[in-house]
């Protein structure tokens, strides 16, 4: 009897055990299978930018540091002491054009041109009577020839009626014959002294010049008492002051033009080819006579911006540290006034020596220029852009397609690769109207299907709904088989990574 129970306890619990089993498999079987759907494939979405090439006049940029174009020592052509030097004579004051800087003291440079002007009325007045005597001397000379004549024919009367009639004494012709010769002698004299004037004159006119050039220096002197401000100038370093002694030939002071600056700036040698013909090196070095382009000069700090205009004054030369072309731009008075969009602006400084500035150099224009996005070249010569799909497909749907372009000159963040007259081996493969792809592409295939993005939408960071161009029949199946399709193409990338 204590069997049978022990043996009915484990029965029941088997039964039971294997009618649920029969019953679960029995349900499983009887259960109607799900509808299978295919999931389509992944369609990526991509920015784009139209193609339109452009009249483009891109500047060539240079930067530098502003210095002075000229800048002078004083120095002082006499010695002397200091009487008066001027009340803004200090380091970084500002003397305009004229004023008197420094006066030493005049007396002993004025004594001196007296004196130098005493000597020259002296020597003048021997110059007159050095023309006076010779006018002198020329009447003296007429009246003794006529006296010499005169006593010629006396004598030769006397000797003729001493010989022929007897007339007179020897006694007599003797004296007559004395007073001829006497006549004859002074006749030499005088003639002799009118030669030799003329050579006294020159004599004198020398010790004239001499003297006149003795008061011109004197007079030079004088008014080398007086130091002057050559330019509109900023006071650099002061070395004297009134009242003290300075010598000849010593600096005093140094002044910087505040007329006229200088920007030499370092532009790459690639860059020259593109600028104005007008400030090409080569045209820079003859002397056309036509007003030189602007350029633009920029100077930026703690957020403000100023603007000058200057225009290139040469080319200097090929820098061999630095590789760069040296090109000189000149900032005159005129232009040193800061602006911004041609308006001046209330507290900006005025562009001065030691600034460190951005220049635009006028370049030539370009036409049917093409510029592209520097992110959307890829191995610095392909773009992608999308080809629409055939007649009666969707007109967000399309091909991937690949150009090669040429990277001929980068402009901030863009890149010129074609334009007019551009005559280089290879000309770039993209053309005006295409549609450049500009988002950033994972796994980009020639031929590959893409859709174009909707208006607003950022560029893809990774695959997302926000990211993601869905076709038509994928829509329909809802969000979950939409995320499984992302799941699936995502796996499918690691795996071919």
């Amino acid at each position: 009897m204590h069997l049978l129970r022990r043996s009915i306890r484990l029965v029941i619990p088997l039964v039971i055990v294997l009618c649920g089993g029969g019953l679960m498999v029995w349900l499983l079987r009887s259960q109607p299978a799900p509808n299978a759907h295919a999931a389509p494939a992944y369609v990526p979405a991509v920015a784009v930018q139209t193609v339109v090439p452009r009249t483009a006049v891109i500047p060539v940029v240079g930067y530098g540091t502003v210095r002075p174009k000229n800048q002078v020592q004083i120095v002082p052509q006499v010695s002397g002491e200091l009487v008066f030097s001027h009340a803004d004579l200090a380091e970084g004051k500002i003397i305009a054009k004229g004023e008197l800087l420094f006066e030493l003291d005049p007396s002993v440079y004025q004594a001196r041109v007296l004196q130098a002007e005493a000597e020259v009325r002296a020597l003048e007045a021997t110059l007159a009577r050095h023309d006076q005597e010779m006018a002198n001397l020329d009447a003296r000379i007429g009246i003794a020839q006529k006296m010499l004549a005169i006593d010629e024919r006396d004598y030769l009367t006397s000797k003729r009626l001493l010989q022929e009639d007897g007339v007179g004494t020897q006694l007599g012709l003797d004296v007559t014959q004395q007073k001829y010769l006497q006549r004859q002698d002074l006749e030499v004299q005088l003639k002799n002294q009118r030669a030799t004037a003329p050579h006294l004159k020159k004599e004198t006119q020398a010790r004239l010049d001499a003297a006149r050039a003795k008061l011109s220096q004197a007079q030079h002197d004088l008014r080398n008492t007086r130091i002057f401000c050559p330019f509109t100038a900023r006071v650099e370093s002061v070395k004297a002051y009134q009242s003290q002694m300075v010598t000849a030939h010593l600096s005093i002071a140094t002044l910087t033009d505040m007329e006229a600056f200088e920007l030499p700036i370092g532009v790459d040698p690639r860059e020259l080819r593109w600028l104005d013909e007008q400030v090409q090196p080569q045209a820079l070095e003859e002397e056309s006579g036509q007003p030189q382009p602007e350029v633009k000069i920029a100077w930026s700090v703690a957020g403000q911006d100023a603007q000058w205009r200057g225009h290139v004054a040469r080319f200097a030369r090929m820098d061999e540290m630095t590789r760069t072309a040296r090109m000189i731009v000149e900032i005159r008075g005129a232009d040193m006034a800061a602006d911004r969009s041609g308006r001046t602006l209330d507290g900006t400084p005025a562009i001065s020596i030691g600034m460190h500035c951005r220049a635009e150099l006028p370049a030539r224009p370009l036409d049917e220029a093409v510029l592209i996005p520097w992110h959307a070249i890829h191995e610095d010569r392909w773009v992608y852009v999308f080809e629409p799909a055939t007649a009666g497909a969707q007109k967000s749907l399309g091909r991937l397609g690949r150009r090669e372009v040429n990277v001929l000159r980068m402009v901030g963040d863009e890149v010129l690769v074609d334009y007019h007259g551009y005559t280089g081996p290879h000309r770039s493969q993209l053309k005006s109207g295409e549609q450049l792809v500009v988002s950033r592409l994972a796994d980009p295939v020639v031929g590959m299907q893409v859709a174009l993005r909707r208006t607003g939408e950022s560029a893809p960071g990774g695959w997302d709904m926000e990211n993601a161009a869905v076709p038509a029949e994928l829509a329909k199946m809802g969000t979950e088989a939409v995320r499984l399709a992302m799941k699936n193409s995502a796996g499918q990338g690691a795996l071919r990574e």
